[in-house]
């Protein structure tokens, strides 16, 4: 049994490390590690799954002679504590705590009846071979370079160098698991000598059997820690290896070692292999013909490996693939024995799924853990070959996973069971829709997102709530609710211009051609004369408001008298058909503004606005929205925007084109629109509407029905497995697309508490007050 080494840091197996992260391994080797970041794979379609692979391949393939490649899926447990403050709010003494205890009490609930609570990260080792640092860490600079690229182009995958001090926290979790990492780069250099593997590496080591398992002590306690490796491939390796591993909740690390031969040393190895099998086979023959039995009673493996080693053959003959020398280990680390032996053999019972053999590493458990580390040291003997298709098929990206620090809860994955939590604000395009049936649970979804932001944020939330459902979230948070239909004391004057607004527009040459939209939208199409004479009232009255500085603004009376006074008959016609909407039934916007609309939270209740004005009024308020967006970029404020049954703007063509034009160039003025609506056949038949959903970064699609499931798919371009992520769900479960990912969510909460009443919309529980 080997013993352990002299000094603790010796297990990291590098010399030294330099703040850039580069590792000295010893001799002319160097190494740096990246972060891979995961893409949708294992809920794709067939056909995307096999582009991936191609293009796995093809970043594999692009390693010459010379240059060893590692590949780590590191799984780590996070502790039910641990990951509830991950997402938890910290209480602000401005009377809503009340409501983020709420929350933390749905997380951590949410979060112990899942037993998720894993993190999953990847990682990609290099490892060069230069005479001096300085070539080394522009070779290695340079190879990032080129793998940062063609990732980039396989699904967006993100790679991310480490740098030294990131590099040791990942060492650190793994040698010093529930510990805390106090690596600091100022302090390190204003230190008198110490190693870096000082702060990364266990406080004592012991092997206490052969086939192990490793004692790992630190100050938090002791961990211990198994290594096994693989011995042996089956002919067809599937490509859910990786998967079925981090799907165990156990800390594991599974770590690929490669390295490539060029194809002319690859093809000599073949050959040599092929000429030694050869001449074990004629041995066998003889000795088979010498016991008077049959000459062809060979064994059977070494027929298999020679008919094996002829095809690889072939393959290398016929394409541009590789030779890689190929090592798979596979380290286990729990809390006491009993608990690793457990999740060593769930480790073990998940290759037999996929027919590998894997074996214990006898004398070379620290030898083991060495080689686990993502620092490109290969410490034990024992190799693979593999070709390019046969160690793409080890694809490192597994179930897809979302968790943006500093983000917005959206329950929990529905394939891992770990927090959902992604940020609008760091995408492309922030722009949302949310989608589902009646019942399927977008109201709460909806309404958690728009609670999430108002106290996790400053932001200011704008809410065109056309069914009265968002007042008691509204009013809890002391928001603003504006009633606007017929008869109301709510009044907003469509007219109001914000002159204060300084940037390279005009707010004026703004303002009127919205007045001639809102005319033509409500009274019909207005001649090329008459618009220009309500252009030119319009600019005078304007014009008068900035040269005074005060004084009231324009209202669609003043409109009226201006026409009136214009005197002409088009202008009087124009006149007449106003005094329904400054005198008669319909002049609920012909008065000054009374509402405070300056408010953090505002909601426009148009429910009992009526058929006769509900485009006039979603004209008003969309204007209102734009103005406010706009002052909000002035002062460095963002804006989410939520309108609820979106579709209705499309049943009118003026303010269905205002809509369009507003969701385009909002997301440059800080606003981030969100649609929802439960007609998707209204969204699917208009082309607009459409263009728009294709578009939008953030989708989240509850209960579908199935030929709306079927249409989204066709459009969105999504697999079968993730078609099922929101057809025949339960109210709250769908699926979200973010920032390029596309995951299963689970959304539900449990039915009491004050956000949960505050959220809930059914008839039956508002009628009884159940919950």
């Amino acid at each position: 049994m080997k013993a352990a080494p002299k000094r603790t840091r010796d297990i990291l197996g590098y010399r030294t490390m330099l703040p850039s992260g580069v590792a000295w391994l010893g001799a002319d080797e160097w190494s740096m590690t990246c972060r891979l970041s995961d893409i949708n794979y294992v809920a794709s379609a067939q056909s995307h799954q096999q582009a991936v692979l191609d293009r796995w391949a093809s970043v594999i393939n692009s390693f010459g002679a010379g240059t060893r490649i590692q590949l780590n899926v590191i799984n780590r447990v996070l502790d039910d504590a641990d990951a509830a403050a991950r997402v938890s709010k910290q209480l602000a003494a401005d009377g809503l705590d009340y409501l983020r205890d709420d929350f933390n009490r749905i997380v951590r609930e949410k979060l112990v009846e899942a037993s998720g609570n894993t993190v999953t990260d990847k990682y990609l080792t290099v490892t060069v071979q230069e005479p001096d640092q300085v070539k080394a860490e522009a070779t290695l600079t340079n190879r990032f370079n080129e793998l940062a690229a063609a990732l980039q182009a396989m699904e967006g995958c993100q790679l991310t160098r480490l740098s030294r001090a990131e590099r040791l926290e990942v060492f650190s979790q793994l040698l010093r698991p529930h510990e805390l990492f106090t690596f600091d780069e100022e302090e390190y250099n204003a230190a008198a000598r110490r190693a870096t593997a000082d702060y990364a590496a266990p406080w004592a080591i012991k092997t206490i059997e052969r086939d192990g398992p490793v004692q790992l002590t630190n100050g938090a306690g002791d961990s211990y820690h198994s290594a096994l490796w693989v011995r042996d491939y089956p002919a067809w390796l599937s490509d859910r290896l990786i998967t079925e591993l981090t799907e165990i909740k156990c800390n594991v690390n599974v770590s690929l070692h490669l390295e490539p031969y060029d194809q002319g040393e690859g093809m000599s190895l073949i050959e040599r292999q092929i000429s030694e099998m050869e001449m074990q086979t004629i041995g066998e023959r003889k000795k088979a013909q010498k016991q008077g039995i049959g000459d062809d009673m060979i064994p059977r493996k070494l027929v298999e490996a020679l008919d094996e080693a002829r095809e690889l053959r072939r393959e290398l003959a016929t394409s541009n693939q590789k030779v890689f020398s190929s090592l798979l280990v596979i380290g286990v680390t729990a809390d006491s024995e009993q608990e690793l032996d457990q999740n060593l053999k769930r480790v073990q019972t998940t290759l037999r799924k996929v027919s590998i053999q894997a074996e214990h590493l006898r004398y070379m458990q620290l030898d083991g853990l060495t080689t686990e580390l993502p620092v490109g040291r290969r410490m034990i003997p024992m190799r693979r070959t593999l070709t390019t298709a046969s160690a793409a098929i080890i694809v490192p990206f597994t179930t897809q996973e979302l968790y943006v620090p500093g983000g917005t809860w959206y329950g929990v994955n529905a394939k891992s069971s770990n927090a959902l939590v992604a940020d609008r604000t760091k995408t492309t395009n922030g722009n949302g829709f949310i989608l589902g049936t009646s019942g399927s649970g977008k109201g709460v979804f909806g309404k958690s997102e728009i609670a999430n932001v108002f106290l996790d944020r400053d932001d200011d939330i704008l809410i065109v709530d056309p069914e009265r459902e968002y007042e008691p979230l509204v009013t809890a948070f002391g928001g603003a609710t504006v009633r606007l239909h017929p008869g109301s004391a709510d009044r907003i004057n469509p007219l109001d211009i914000d002159l204060t607004v300084s940037d390279d527009t005009d707010p004026i040459r703004t303002k009127v051609p919205f007045v001639l939209s809102l005319l033509a939208a409500q009274i019909g199409g207005l001649t090329g004369g008459l618009a220009s004479t309500v252009d030119r009232i319009m600019r005078g009255l304007y014009q008068q408001l900035a040269a005074t500085g005060s004084g009231e603004q324009p209202t669609l009376t003043t409109l009226r008298d201006g026409l009136i006074n214009a005197g002409d008959t088009e202008s009087l016609s124009l006149a007449n058909a106003l005094e329904l909407y400054t005198d008669g039934s319909l002049d609920g916007f012909s008065k000054q503004t009374t509402v405070n609309t300056n408010n953090r939270i505002v909601s426009y209740d148009i429910s009992k606005l009526g058929d006769e004005l509900k485009s006039f009024g979603m004209m008003v308020i969309l204007d209102q929205i734009w103005t406010r967006v706009h002052r909000n970029h002035a002062d460095g404020r963002r804006t989410w925007i939520y309108i609820d049954e979106f579709h209705m703007l499309f049943r009118d063509p003026i303010s269905a084109k205002a809509f369009r034009e507003l969701w385009a160039r909002i997301r440059k003025y800080g606003g981030i629109p969100t649609g929802i609506t439960q007609n998707i056949e209204d969204v699917l038949a208009n082309d607009e509407a459409r263009i728009m959903l294709a578009n939008s970064d953030f989708l989240a699609l509850l209960g579908q029905s199935e030929t709306d499931a079927d249409s989204l798919c066709a459009m969105l371009n999504l697999s079968d497995e993730q078609r099922r992520m929101f057809h025949n769900v339960l109210p709250g479960q769908g699926l979200l697309r973010t920032g390029g990912r596309i995951l299963g969510f689970d959304n539900r909460i449990p039915q009491h508490g004050p956000l949960y009443e505050l959220y809930q919309t059914s008839f039956s529980q508002k009628k009884t007050g159940r919950a």
